[in-house]
Parts: structure tokens; sequence; C-alpha cells
């Protein structure tokens, strides 16, 4: 298995404005080690979103050609998703032709992928506020909003992942979001039956819903196509730590992904360990989370070849 990490890490920093340059961004990963990637193709509010007005398929075809001189593989891609899951809690979805433009966006998204051969797309399943009691009518308006996308995604020679997503703030305004619950997310999964449409699973959302992450796995099996690999704490926020920074119990986790038939990528998504720092703390932070991932794969390793136990002690 490969370790990759979402470019997202270094998009932003405190001592810059705006997006980096994603062909910056792939250099810089370059240089620390990194030779496999997430794109990351979130950002849809922003100025300098690359997807974002004319030019966009110039943009992408730049960041493909500097993927293939740095011999990066661009392994996944994080799709366009509104905030919190949700169109209703977006700040910008109440702006005048917003939906539209997200849609397109997303569309482009997908369109970006299939250009850089990317397999499979993370997108979010949707919660809907007055459709929080049934997670039937939750299946139904997902499957409304995304066939279409999905079978774009096809079309563009792209798959779609469904991300488990994590509970909500005490404060916030559901008590469950829509794919939390792992079993609401293979019935969504399963509903469209066609292997182009699989899992994506975020460690850290599995944490902080009390997730029996072994469990979970096994039950998703092959499905699974993509991976967010973070760390929290329980009770706190969606941290995106590196991974032993939080309670995540990561032989349970690895011991089961050795024993289904995933064939992707060990993607980290820990953007949050450094979003606001300088850039140059950035790159340390990125230096360590490439050892970090060394580290796990080698433990993955020795789960899948059955060698002791998963955190390196001995039977």
């Amino acid at each position: 298995m490969k370790l990759s990490i979402l470019t997202g890490i270094l998009e932003v920093s405190g001592d810059h404005s705006g997006l980096r340059d994603l062909n910056e961004v792939l250099q810089v990963l370059h240089e620390i080690g990194y030779d496999t990637v997430d794109l990351g193709l979130t950002p849809v509010a922003s100025p300098d979103y690359v997807l974002r007005g004319d030019g966009w398929e110039k943009r992408i075809e730049a960041i493909g050609n500097t993927a293939a001189k740095l011999g990066i593989t661009i392994a996944q891609s994080h799709l366009p998703t509104p905030k919190n899951a949700s169109f209703d809690l977006d700040p910008n979805g109440k702006k005048p032709g917003y939906q539209e433009y997200f849609d397109e966006c997303l569309r482009r998204a997908y369109a970006a992928s299939g250009m850089l051969g990317v397999p499979f797309g993370t997108v979010h399943p949707l919660t809907y506020l007055d459709a929080v009691s049934s997670s039937k009518e939750l299946l139904e308006r997902n499957r409304r909003y995304y066939d279409k996308f999905v079978e774009w995604g096809i079309r563009c020679r792209v798959g779609t992942a469904f991300e488990n997503m994590r509970p909500d703030s005490p404060n916030w305004r559901f008590p469950a979001r829509y794919g939390q619950n792992y079993r609401d997310l293979l019935e969504l999964v399963d509903s469209f039956d066609d292997p182009m449409v699989g899992v994506c699973w975020d460690t850290g959302h599995a944490n902080h819903a009390q997730c029996k992450q072994g469990e979970a796995l096994r039950a998703i099996g092959g499905r699974l196509k993509n991976l967010h690999i973070n760390d929290n704490h329980y009770g706190c926020r969606d941290e995106h730590l590196l991974p032993f920074m939080g309670t995540v119990d990561w032989p349970q986790f690895l011991s089961a992904l050795a024993e289904i038939p995933y064939q992707g990528v060990l993607n980290y998504e820990v953007g949050n360990t450094a979003r606001r720092a300088p850039r140059v703390l950035q790159v340390e932070v990125l230096k360590t989370a490439y050892q970090n991932g060394l580290l796990l794969l080698d433990m993955y390793e020795k789960a899948r070849a059955g060698i002791g136990r998963p955190d390196g002690e001995g039977a």
C-alpha cells in the first residue's frame, strides 16, 4: 500500500492569503517525499478556486503535467461538499445562484478527476434538516441529488465514494448526520448497485461517532475505495490530527483493513495539525506526517502478513 496525503494541508497557511497554486503544493510535497496525493477540490467559495471561471481545463491539465513530471500519482480526489454536509447550514447556501454554482463545481470536479486518472472521488452524504427523523427519506433525497453526478462520474471514468459522517456538536440543529451510521451509508451505496459507487472511510469521523471501526470495515469489505486517515479525541471537535495524537484504536482499524480487499492508498487528511501555521512550520509538520505514515504503513503490513500484533508487539 502507498502513503498519500490530501493536498489541502498546504493550500492555506497563516502567512499566505487565499489558496496556494496546486502545482506549487505538489512540488513541496514531492520534496518532502510524497509520491501519491489526494487532490482537494473542495474550497468552492474561494476566489482562487482552481475550477472557478474559464480556463479550468487548462489549469487541470497543468496540474496533471506537474504531477507526471514529479512522478506523483493522484490516487483519489475530494470533491466539493457543502459546509456541514447540508446546504441548509452552508453560509453560502442562501445566496442567489449558489446551488447552481456549486453543482457546476461538482460537475467540473468529476471531469477534472477523470482528466487526471482518479479512480474514485469522495463526496459527503447530505443531511436535510426537515427530514432528520427518516433515514428512508434521507436515502431517497440523496439519490435524487447525487444520481446525476454518479452517472456523470461514470461517464468521466470516475467512481463516487460516499464518506462516513461525524456527529454534530450538541448546539447544532440535528441529532445525527446522515451517513454517521455505517449501515445507513451502506444502504445508500448498495442502492446504486454499481461497482463505481463505494465508501470513503474517515477514521476521525468514525471515532467521533464512537463507531467500532473493525466491525464497520468488515461490513464494508470490498466497497471501500478511499481512506481519510486522521485522529481526534472523542467528545471534541473534528480535529484532523496525526495518528497517535488522539484516541483512535489504530491496531483495531489496521487489523480490519488488512482483512478486507482494499486496493487503495493510506491517505492522510490531517490539515488541522498545521492549518494556521506559517508555511515553514507546515513543511516541518508534513515531514513528521510522512514519518508517521511510514510507521502506520509498517503496522498495516505486519497485520496483513500476520506477524504478531499490528502494534508491533509479539504474539
